[in-house]
């Protein structure tokens, strides 16, 4: 016979919104970044998010040496220059200046996953942060939030191809069209991981 108790866990998640998280600026970032930058980093993010977050893992890993293992290795990644961060790619090469923006305003200061090892050199004057000399790393603690990220950024390419998809109906009204349309999309997408 089945007890069929119930299993509860009384302790707090986090249940707010991802998609907010990626689309809108934190009270305290509205007075860093402009509404128009955050929009085109976003929509950077949309199209290289996924690799980025595959970075981190790979430099959140511990290294199988001992003799560059740090003290702190179980809690953070590796220290990187935000370059360093950036996987090679025919996109994230062209993309490069934006990439390092997004791992700036948006990793490091909105969803708190980098870390500096420095402070970076604000030039107010040049109106520049200069990060060349500072090294950040990947907090591994908050590794979690990475699966809801990547649901988002594959939410975006859903909802893009979905609408394109109608548009190239409606103007056309060929199922065909249609449907080449979607797969043109989805060769788009992953020839933009290149």
């Amino acid at each position: 016979m089945t007890k069929d108790y119930r299993v509860i866990d009384s302790a707090k998640g986090r249940t707010e919104s991802y998609l907010r998280l990626v689309c809108f600026r934190s009270p305290e970032l509205k007075k860093e970044i402009s509404l128009w930058k955050w929009f085109v980093l976003t929509i950077v993010e949309m199209v290289v998010g996924t690799e980025l977050l595959e970075s981190f893992l790979t430099t959140g890993s511990v290294s199988p040496y001992k003799t560059l293992i740090k003290e702190d290795s179980t809690e953070y990644g590796n220290e990187l220059h935000l370059t360093l961060h950036i996987p090679a790619g025919l996109i994230t090469n062209l993309l490069r200046n934006k990439i390092i923006e997004l791992l700036y305003y948006k990793h490091f200061l909105h969803y708190l996953i980098l870390v500096p090892v420095g402070e970076p050199c604000v030039n107010d004057e040049s109106k520049t942060i200069d990060c060349s000399r500072t090294r950040f790393r990947a907090r591994k603690n908050i590794f979690y939030q990475f699966i809801s990220l990547r649901r988002v950024y594959d939410l975006f390419w859903l909802v893009f191809n979905i609408t394109i998809d109608l548009l190239v109906f409606l103007a056309t009204t060929d199922i065909q069209f249609a449907l080449l349309s979607a797969l043109t999309i989805e060769a788009i997408r992953r020839l933009l991981r290149l």
